[in-house]
């Protein structure tokens, strides 16, 4: 046919499958993404103020706001004792009922192929409100992150997408959850693809980055648009900012150390103690009020104490006395039982943290008149790096909530030197921390999952000659001839499995003793797998068996075939090299 266009005309683009699964996908997780980010919004601001609330009701004032300063001792100690005697009923219960083992995001991503419960994200919800409302020095983050990212997984699993598109969704909904609670949402997108995808991956970054914007927008409406700790009369950095950087990197890489183990340690310490489980969260309420009585703002995640300290010049023993108090109450609560996360309580303390050191090693140097904002947000920056161990986040954190721009490189520095001392003397962050004391010795969100998922039916099965029982080896060996299997099978009349023979051996037989009948020869098998079983399971067993093979039966006990450790392996090659490809490829179907 002759080509009938114009001269000069583009051709025209190639007609596509109007049905193509992959044009269908990508619509379903960013629309997800953009409708998700602003309903998780929705949900963050309901929560923040049904918590403010309570609080309200229970100690005469939102102590998340004013701290406990205006209220009255017994009535700190009665609000957070018996509030620690409710969780602790309340966790009794859930455990009753099997609604603790909650799977997050990163585990999510890592073993459940995205795959979360909406009604354990929901649990989690009511148990760090619970945590919160009674004064727990925790933050909202944990519950936030949860409920995105399991109202995307969920939307996604009806809506049948794919394990690649589930990771990305999960991957939205912690975005969004982060942008809403401190109105920075390039720090929600970033801090979801450092932690929950484990890297820049091009699949995930543009429904990331679109959720997270969302979310920021209905957070713009909903709160205002205001940065959450203003800090706009900070001063650009002088020449001894860099050095104190540094400084401020290691102190803070020790202190983040000092409350992850501190956490772990009550925890065990509890777990020692005579008396029922629930009790452990009176106890933690109970040195929980004693602590706000001393040092009232140690209550709640602690947005309004790092405005204060933005604020405000402190004496160097009321910022020694905050910092102590404060991890102190951290650990406590998350030692106790309390549930929540370390996110926004590791920036208050960080922020307390920076002033302290100002105070003690700048101000005696340069005098007291010198500006310490930039040293407050240098240490909330530093102290959170190690803590929750995503370093870009946390930069675009400290920019997006706080507004500086000139001193965000001594900053930077802070957050990287915490980061890297961090993994280096301790090795985790505070959520891989927790998964390795759980037994789940996981480094980061990467999709082992799907290693576990990995069924011998997905590993290519090698047939071997088979004979049936009473065959004499004469006839066996000869019939056996020109194959290059090191294993012949013997079956039953009913066709069901009776084991191997080395082929070594039926030759050996063969030419001494050729009528013998070939059951005879068969050695007992260390193991036997089936089709369903899973590949890790037998991965240690493999090696053990007669020639370096593993006899793999159907569900009728019939032989399916062998599978040697190369075959595995290989198999196992494949799919980490397929993850991969999920991980750094675009975000469509394979064909």
């Amino acid at each position: 046919m002759s080509d009938t266009s114009a001269p000069g005309a583009l051709p025209s683009a190639s007609p596509r499958d109007d049905a193509d699964p992959s044009d269908r996908e990508r619509l379903i997780v960013f629309s997800l993404a953009a409708v998700g980010g602003l309903f998780i919004a929705v949900i963050v601001a309901a929560t923040h103020t049904l918590v403010g609330e309570i609080q309200t009701l229970l100690f005469g004032a939102d102590v998340d706001v004013v701290g406990t300063g205006g209220v009255p001792p017994w009535r700190i100690l009665t609000v957070t004792t018996l509030g620690g005697l409710v969780l602790g009923l309340v966790l009794w219960l859930a455990g009753r009922l099997n609604r603790l083992s909650i799977t997050d995001p990163v585990e999510a991503n890592a073993l459940e192929g995205g795959r979360m419960s909406l009604g354990d994200s929901l649990v989690l919800v009511g148990l760090c409100s619970l945590s919160i409302s009674i004064g727990g020095s925790v933050g909202f983050e944990a519950a936030m992150t949860q409920i995105g990212a399991g109202l995307l997984s969920v939307a996604g699993q009806r809506l049948g997408v794919s394990r690649r598109a589930l990771r990305v969704l999960v991957s939205c909904g912690t975005a969004a959850g982060i942008a809403a609670i401190f109105g920075a949402p390039l720090a929600g997108a970033v801090y979801a693809l450092e932690l929950v995808v484990g890297g820049y991956a091009v699949r995930a970054l543009a429904p990331t980055l679109l959720a997270a914007a969302a979310s920021g927008l209905a957070t713009h409406f909903i709160i205002g648009p205001n940065p959450l700790f203003p800090a706009a009369h900070i001063v650009g950095p002088a020449l001894w900012h860099y050095p104190f950087a540094v400084l401020v990197g290691i102190a803070s890489a020790l202190v983040g150390i000092v409350v992850m183990r501190g956490t772990t340690t009550v925890e065990a310490v509890l777990a020692r103690l005579p008396g029922p489980k629930a009790l452990r969260p009176v106890i933690g309420g109970a040195a929980l009020g004693g602590l706000a009585i001393l040092v009232p703002v140690v209550t709640g995640p602690g947005h309004a104490g790092i405005n204060n300290i933005l604020g405000h010049d402190a004496t160097i023993g009321a910022l020694a006395a905050i910092v102590v108090a404060k991890a102190a109450a951290s650990i406590v609560c998350i030692g106790s039982g309390f549930r929540g996360g370390l996110f926004s309580a590791s920036l208050f303390l960080g922020a307390a943290f920076g002033s302290l050191l100002h105070v003690a090693a700048v101000a005696p140097l340069l005098g007291p008149a010198e500006p310490s904002g930039l040293a407050v947000v240098t240490g909330m920056s530093a102290v959170a790096a190690a803590i929750v161990g995503t370093p870009l986040a946390i930069v675009l954190l400290a920019v997006e909530t706080t507004g500086i721009h000139s001193g965000i490189v001594s900053v930077a520095i802070a957050v990287v030197v915490a980061n890297l001392l961090t993994k280096r003397w301790f090795g985790y962050s505070f959520s891989t921390w927790r998964f390795h004391v759980r037994g789940r010795d996981l480094t980061g969100p990467r999709d082992v999952g799907r290693l576990r998922d990995l069924k011998l039916a997905d590993v290519p099965l090698a047939d071997v000659p088979r004979f049936a029982e009473g065959l004499p080896v004469g006839e066996a060996a000869n019939a056996s001839r020109g194959t290059f299997a090191l294993v012949v099978a013997v079956e039953a009349a009913d066709g069901s499995f009776r084991g191997l023979v080395r082929r070594d051996r039926l030759l050996e037989t063969f030419l001494s003793a050729p009528e013998t009948p070939i059951e005879t020869l068969i050695e007992a098998v260390p193991a036997t797998a089936h089709v369903a079983d899973a590949v890790a399971d037998h991965v240690e067993t493999i090696a053990e068996g007669i020639a370096g093979v593993l006899p793999v039966l159907d569900a009728n006990g019939r032989l399916a075939g062998t599978v040697p450790e190369r075959a595995v392996l290989k198999r196992y090659l494949d799919e980490l090299l397929a993850a991969e490809a999920d991980d750094t490829g675009p975000l469509e179907a394979r064909r």
